[in-house]
């Protein structure tokens, strides 16, 4: 979560159909409708004024457009659309609660994938997409640090720049990502980026890590609090557009109907009423194929394990009390664990399994015992004894400096939970208009589109928006965190209809909802050759 899952190779067989496929992924994952997690996160205490619902009215009957998902990519496309479009209706609706989901659950790590797999995308998609695709994550950072400085939330949110690093305990898998990055450095020339190799005594001293560790490449990263970000951008939302603007908690959509001769508009089903609306747009990523069955066997849940933990005594001379994040590469077969820090407060470890915990997923929505006890002693060995020290009393705060006072242990491990991320089938996100062969229901009429009276002649009406249809961003393949935010963006102003040439220079053209890469992605389907992230550090 928060970049996670997809910075392994996984050494699952290679299935020959979509159904097998899902079934392996998913891990008994139900890929129905959002569910109430039974776990806390640790970001969602205190909980936002708006995570609960509003009010328990029923929904309006109709809306110009309908956002399905209230996390990171639900925020940028509703700032996008609001702030870009003229004066439209827009109903948010939330399955659960406000930034629930994967976003509310991640580990709040902006550590985009580069060199890990930039070869084998150069390899499948060509120079120029790779390095597109690259730049594309990369430019995530600086997004969300500008856009927390235009909300004047930074501090609050606590983004930042860190310094990342790649932490390697074995010698093969080290000597390839070398590899790998010279690759990378000399296609990508000035794009590229800072990077540093330390090997040996030199990475440990240097980090204060394990003898174990063989080696660590650093880079530029970042960090966030996750929830905070997206509560706060809609938050501020709800109160500049209140009345083209809202917000429906504990809303499941449960079905949507293709319009009629008597309605021209998409039904909405929900538990708090029946909507019609000309745009739907799905932004709830693992859950997707709820709403769009074709995406089934294209986009897979999976289930990943986070914690936040107290740090060492000693462990500030590595984290710098929350200026760094860590990728920890153990083995060529283990994967892979990320660790942030808080800047503040307990200065706790956001501490997560990228890899144990999606073999080792948990009924019933909860973590896997195995992954569970993996995070809970791992940090420790990484560091080292003497790095890490004496374990962390907790502190006594008052009730104002923390609200969870009496929900969390006292432990080391603070407070543990879950979460459902995506897996794109060919990963890549899915990221624009859903064509009707996809979405398996027709579009409404183009005069179903909203408009507006024209200013000059009071009678001539202007469309607001392009076509009515479906639109998505999903499956990020646990690299929301620099996949999300543009890839929404991007969809809202396609909603528009406004002028793409600018979003072309940057968004992927490969990210693009076709039926014939529905098709291509069940059918060739092999997760040892996924494109996202750093799987292919790991190649034999």
């Amino acid at each position: 979560m928060g970049n996670c899952v997809s910075r392994s190779k996984q050494p699952f067989p290679v299935f020959s159909s979509s159904s097998s496929a899902e079934k392996n992924m998913g891990n008994h994952i139900s890929d129905g409708l959002p569910i109430a997690e039974p776990t806390t996160s640790f970001w969602t205490i205190p909980a936002a004024p708006i995570s609960k619902p509003l009010s328990q009215k029923n929904l309006p009957s109709h809306a110009d457009v309908v956002i399905i998902g209230s996390g990171i990519s639900g925020a940028s496309f509703a700032r996008t659309l609001l702030e870009c479009g003229d004066c439209l209706h827009v109903v948010m609706l939330e399955a659960q609660d406000v930034c629930s989901g994967a976003t509310g659950r991640n580990g709040g790590h902006i550590f985009p994938a580069t060199y890990h797999d930039y070869e084998v995308l150069k390899t499948r998609v060509g120079e120029d997409m790779a390095k597109k695709m690259v730049r594309f994550r990369k430019a995530h950072l600086d997004e969300i640090l500008a856009i927390t400085a235009e909300e004047s939330i930074t501090e609050y949110t606590q983004c930042r720049a860190v310094e990342g690093v790649d932490v390697y305990f074995d010698k093969p898998t080290f000597k390839e990502a070398q590899r790998k990055l010279q690759v990378y450095q000399c296609d990508m020339g000035e794009y590229a980026g800072s990077y540093t190799c330390y090997e040996g005594l030199d990475a440990q001293e240097r980090f204060h890590l394990s003898p174990l560790a063989v080696g660590c490449i650093a880079t530029r990263a970042g960090a966030i609090h996750p929830y905070r970000f997206v509560t706060s951008i809609l938050s501020r939302l709800l109160t500049d557009y209140p009345k083209e603007f809202e917000i429906h908690t504990h809303a499941p959509c449960t079905s949507i109907d293709e319009p009629t001769s008597s309605c021209p508009f998409y039904r909405l089903t929900t538990a708090r009423g029946v909507i019609t609306t000309p745009h739907v747009v799905h932004l709830t990523n693992a859950y997707a194929p709820a709403l769009l069955p074709a995406l089934k066997g294209v986009i897979l849940p999976i289930r990943e394990t986070m914690t936040a933990q107290r740090p060492g005594r000693n462990l500030h001379a590595s984290t710098l009390h929350g200026g760094r994040s860590f990728v920890f590469f153990d083995s060529p077969r283990k994967g892979f664990d990320y660790l942030t820090q808080l800047p503040d407060g307990e200065h706790e470890l956001m501490f997560g399994a990228g890899f144990e915990s999606r073999m080792d997923g948990g009924a019933n929505a909860m973590y896997g015992v195995h992954s569970a006890a993996h995070v809970g002693g791992a940090m420790p060995i990484y560091f080292g004894a003497e790095s890490w020290g004496a374990e962390a009393l907790p502190t006594t705060p008052t009730d104002e400096q923390d609200v969870g006072v009496g929900l969390w242990a006292e432990g080391r491990v603070k407070a543990i939970w879950s979460g459902l991320l995506s897996e794109s089938a060919d990963g890549m996100p899915w990221v624009g208009n859903v064509p009707v062969k996809v979405a398996g229901r027709k579009a409404p009429p183009a005069s179903s589109a909203p408009s507006a009276l024209n200013s000059s002649t009071r009678k001539l009406k202007s469309v607001l928006t392009a076509a009515p249809g479906e639109w998505i961003a999903a499956g990020y393949s646990g690299e929301g965190m620099v996949h999300a935010w543009l890839s929404s963006k991007a969809v809202a102003l396609m909603l528009l209809g406004e002028d793409l040439t600018e979003v072309k220079t940057w968004l992927p053209e490969l990210f693009s909802v076709t039926e014939d890469r529905v098709k291509m992605a069940k059918r060739t389907f092999k997760p040892d050759v996924v494109l996202s992230g750093k799987k292919r550090v790991f190649s034999p």
